[in-house]
């Protein structure tokens, strides 16, 4: 059964968004971008529970985007998973200086990102 749990997934790949929508789109609500640019113009509007946010993009990166979702008042609730294909320490404690909740590196098990996901799920939603 599909939840009315909203998650926003920025990667600038579209096979990458393809890949993470087919996975998830019977669980949750999705919209996707392409940059973190359409990510912070598609945020007011759609009101994301959770931000899938991939770090290594063109033009604002994944940290700046989190850095500046962090320094809106309006974006508290907003959860956020920063997802690259570097797993050395520093990079995921750069991530969590920023703001990030969690911070999962490519390749992943959908399994173990849908229970991240459930983790971070305040209100419950399965």
């Amino acid at each position: 059964m599909r939840s009315d749990y909203k998650i926003l997934i920025v990667d600038d790949d579209p096979m990458n968004i393809d890949i993470l929508m087919d996975d998830l789109e019977d669980l949750y609500v999705l919209r996707s971008a392409e940059s973190g640019e359409e990510a912070l113009q598609i945020i007011p509007e759609f009101h994301p529970d959770l931000i899938l946010l991939d770090i290594m993009m063109s033009g604002i990166d994944g940290y700046e985007v989190c850095r500046r979702i962090r320094a809106d008042d309006r974006y508290n609730s907003i959860k956020i998973i920063l997802i690259s294909g570097r797993a050395m320490e520093d990079e995921r404690q750069k991530g969590y200086a920023v703001g990030a909740d969690d911070y999962v590196t490519k390749p992943f098990e959908v399994e173990e990102l849908v229970e991240k996901i459930r983790l971070l799920d305040n209100n419950g939603h399965q």
